[in-house]
């Protein structure tokens, strides 16, 4: 959950991660490459082995299969592709010597293996022979034959329930293979990819990790998988897991034919655990999952869970993550009959010395009750102290939060091998002509077609230099379980402007409770601000809950702390400036002339959070005079480092309100300029465009934004930008003063903040009252907002009722911003714009 690990070590740098959409996983391969890079080991292969096998036949056990694979096959035994009829002859042995030298009799040592042909598949078709005999062998010993037979599947794709996987591999071990049948990847347990030449061994690892890549997608049971690549006579090993990926030092498998059938007999006789498969979670007929969950740590007593339909999944291309999936589930008896309200199940893998979301709550509740009922606190907290002194009196601020009903942490990851080296560039370097964005320029029809339909997708960066490297641990994770009472919807799928400026105004209020209790929050985005009604389809207000706590952290720093000058916390969308920089805004060149910039009035005070009609006024008039002037200043290089503080959390929150008036509004109430913007602004990288920095370092960019914008979002826009001008005065003031740890510091533009939502939000009720759009032009908060689809039967523009991804990390449920047009568009017919 939270980076704040009981050791007092800067925070771990996390990789930027991009996501599939619909793009076929072969022509996704080059980006694969690049988001692994980094994330494998290697190791020698006696090392791999009992670091990550299934298991290592003992001598005795090895030398059993040896003698048997010396002996000819006799008549009536197999059940595979090599079974006999009782009156055939037998078949020539696997293995040709005896128990101390023998050798493979379709593969002589130091013999060429495409002497008489160039067909890889031809080659390599002994393998299975091999397999399928050894998998014919009695066990000496208590094991069992599993289900997955060694199969050649060079022409048939993977199936997938998800769209863009194109993927083929040679061979796999598979459960339950039938040639009339589709390969599902819920059936592979090992790939296998094979190659003639030495020279292809890059290409062929990539085709083996991308195909896990997508089986590990794909299904939630898997905690890890494997993979085998052949080239020539040359083998390697891979182990695919959450924490890290690795393979073994090639070894020739005709010069050491003993340490491939361990291989094998690994592969042919481990439990379905030991191959990767989670056993507290079932696959059922109908494609859904049954997941089990103790009633209480360490109880033997259980509750059952059967998913109704997924409401947060995504297409990584990186195995190594949280991997967060969300699902809507029902509890059900041992009979397999539902009871109860349907639920909100979330399951991820943190990293095992983090604390988990209910942990950090539980925590989080204690510091806001701390801090309410102490009379210590600094002078410029003691308003909003104030203003929200009866709902924490009374326990309702619990209501901004979601209610966790269960939770349980389970597996570990594998330990990386002790003497595993981190090593790079194991696949394939990028394709010059790799995969480009889509820009918009195809028909909304046609490009609606094309989005995946139960899958949220982030796009990839336009931009895609070799990310650096950064030294890891590859610490284990742990596999966490989480149920949530209520079923909300995401801000980024609300349908009107006004619904998200009404539940951001709300979110404030949990804000400033983490503001007085001394948390940051470190991820705001689109998909952890939650809006609910207990009836999501029925009309009537949002409530607002804020969500994904996991990365949430005390500030300030305790002394003894440091702070990464790379930490990259949150989502690339919605990150604040100075986390993207790893650097302040301000630095001891700026000009000191900006002194001279207009600044919002102290504010009087927030009692029972009313705004009187002056402050109303002060405020409008400040924005009216955004609207006409704004001012020039230039960022400099101030020290490396940054602290996620508290109004880079308010930050977040105006880069959400920026994205859904540039890249969610229906082309027909927008402009090409404003989208233009979006385009320019909303890229999913960690580094910041010039655009990005601009928009809130220069007041003319904000400037330009607003007097593009359509008339019916003209003032709207103007208020976004006088926030803006506000949070850049903010970060250069406290950063001219070194108060970046003083934290009465913040209550100015947390106030700043309140003042301008609460005006935004009496607008919207007042346009709403008044019945604006009932015969006249809309008002700004009635404009409709693109929302993508669930599946493909929903209806353009519909809405499902559950949040689209509940808790993201940097894998956020966007609308892509240079892309708007591919996204469904909302049902009623509007106005163009003025």
């Amino acid at each position: 959950m939270t980076n704040e690990n009981k050791t007092k070590f800067p925070d771990t740098p996390r990789s930027q991660k991009s996501f599939g959409q619909d793009i076929g996983i072969v022509q996704l391969r080059n980006q694969i490459a690049r988001e692994m890079d980094g994330e494998f080991i290697t190791c020698p292969v006696e090392s791999f082995m009992e670091t990550y096998l299934p298991f290592v036949p003992t001598e005795k056990e090895t030398q059993y299969f040896v003698k048997k694979l010396l002996e000819d096959i006799p008549t009536g035994r197999g059940a595979g592709p090599y079974a006999l009829r009782s009156d055939t002859d037998p078949i020539s042995s696997v293995l040709t010597g005896d128990e101390t030298n023998f050798a493979f009799r379709a593969y002589p040592p130091k013999k060429k293996m495409a002497v008489l042909t160039d067909n890889e598949i031809a080659v390599f078709k002994g393998w299975e022979k091999i397999a399928e005999t050894i998998g014919n062998i009695d066990y000496p010993g208590q094991r069992n034959r599993n289900k997955f037979s060694y199969v050649n599947v060079p022409y048939k794709p993977i199936d997938s329930p998800n769209r863009g996987s194109n993927n083929k591999i040679d061979a796999a071990f598979v459960a339950a293979f039938e040639k009339n049948k589709p390969l599902l990847t819920t059936d592979i347990a090992v790939v296998m990819e094979h190659k003639l030449s030495e020279s292809q061994k890059r290409q062929n690892a990539l085709q083996a990790v991308s195909a896990n890549v997508q089986i590990m997608n794909d299904d939630v049971r898997r905690m890890f998988t494997f993979g085998i690549t052949g080239e020539q006579r040359n083998v390697t090993l891979w182990y695919h897991g959450r924490s890290h990926s690795a393979a073994s030092h090639t070894f020739d498998f005709t010069e050491n034919p003993k340490l491939f059938i361990q291989v094998f007999i690994a592969f042919s006789f481990a439990t379905e655990e030991e191959l990767g498969y989670d056993p507290t979670v079932t696959l059922e007929a109908d494609g859904n999952y049954m997941f089990k969950l103790p009633e209480s740590p360490g109880s033997k007593k259980f509750r059952l869970f059967r998913t109704l339909e997924p409401l947060s999944l995504y297409r990584s291309n990186n195995i190594t993550g949280r991997m967060a999936r969300v699902y809507k589930v029902v509890e059900i008896n041992e009979s397999g009959e539902e009871f109860g309200d349907p639920l909100v199940l979330k399951d991820v893998w943190l990293d095992s010395t983090a604390e988990t979301e209910r942990k950090i709550q539980d925590t989080i509740f204690g510091d806001i009750e701390q801090f309410w009922n102490s009379t210590d606190e600094p002078t410029e907290l003691k308003e909003i102290k104030k203003a929200h002194q009866q709902i924490v009196l009374d326990g309702s601020y619990k209501k901004y939060f979601l209610e966790i009903v269960l939770d349980h942490s389970g597996q570990l990851t594998k330990l990386r091998a002790k003497d595993g080296t981190q090593t790079t560039d194991l696949l394939a370097e990028p394709d010059p002509a790799s995969h480009v964005p889509r820009t918009g320029t195809k028909t909304q029809k046609s490009q609606l077609q094309n989005v995946q339909a139960s899958v949220n997708t982030h796009p990839i960066a336009s931009r895609t230099p070799k990310r650096p490297v950064v030294l890891r641990e590859y610490s284990p994770k742990r596999q966490y379980r989480v149920l949530f009472k209520e079923l909300c919807e995401t801000v980024g799928r609300l349908e009107t402007l006004g619904e998200v400026v009404n539940v951001l105004y709300q979110t404030l209020t949990p804000l400033q409770l983490l503001f007085c209790a001394g948390w940051v929050h470190r991820d705001i985005s689109s998909g952890n601000i939650l809006a609910f009604k207990k009836n999501l389809e029925s009309k009537g207000e949002w409530f607002a809950k804020l969500s994904d706590l996991e990365y949430a952290k005390k500030f300030p720093l305790p002394n003894a702390s440091a702070h990464a000058a790379n930490p990259k916390t949150g989502t690339p969308y919605f990150m604040p400036l100075e986390v993207m920089l790893s650097t302040y805004l301000f630095s001891s060149d700026h000009d000191d002339t900006i002194r001279a910039k207009e600044h919002l009035p102290p504010s009087p005070g927030l009692e029972g959070n009313t705004l009187e009609i002056d402050e109303l006024q002060i405020v409008a008039q400040g924005i009216a005079k955004f609207q006409r002037k704004a001012f020039e200043t230039a960022t400099a290089e101030p020290p490396a480092g940054v602290a996620h503080n508290f109004q880079h959390d308010l930050e977040s929150l105006w880069w959400i309100l920026l994205w859904n008036v540039c890249c969610r509004l229906d082309p027909e109430q927008s402009t090409p300029s404003l989208q233009n913007f979006g385009k320019a602004i909303f890229i999913n990288e960690i580094r910041p465009t010039d655009a990005r920095i601009h928009c809130i370092t220069k007041a003319t960019f904000g400037e330009s934004m607003t007097v593009s914008a359509p008339k019916s979002i003209y003032s709207f826009v103007a208020s976004l930008f006088f926030l803006r001008q506000n949070l850049y005065s903010e970060y250069v003031d406290r950063g001219r003063e070194g108060a970046y740890n003083d934290v009465g510091s913040y209550a100015k533009i947390h106030n700043t903040f309140f003042y301008v939502f609460k005006l935004l939000n009496i607008q919207a009720t007042e346009a709403l009252d008044s019945g604006a759009g009932d015969g006249r032009d809309l008002h700004w908060s009635e404009l409709r907002l693109l929302v993508k689809n669930h599946s493909n039967t929903a209806a353009e523009g519909s809405i499902v009722g559950e949040p689209e991804r509940k808790r993201p990390r940097s894998n956020e449920d966007h609308v892509d911003a240079r892309a708007v047009e591919s996204e469904g568009r909302p049902n009623p017919k509007q106005p163009r714009k003025k």
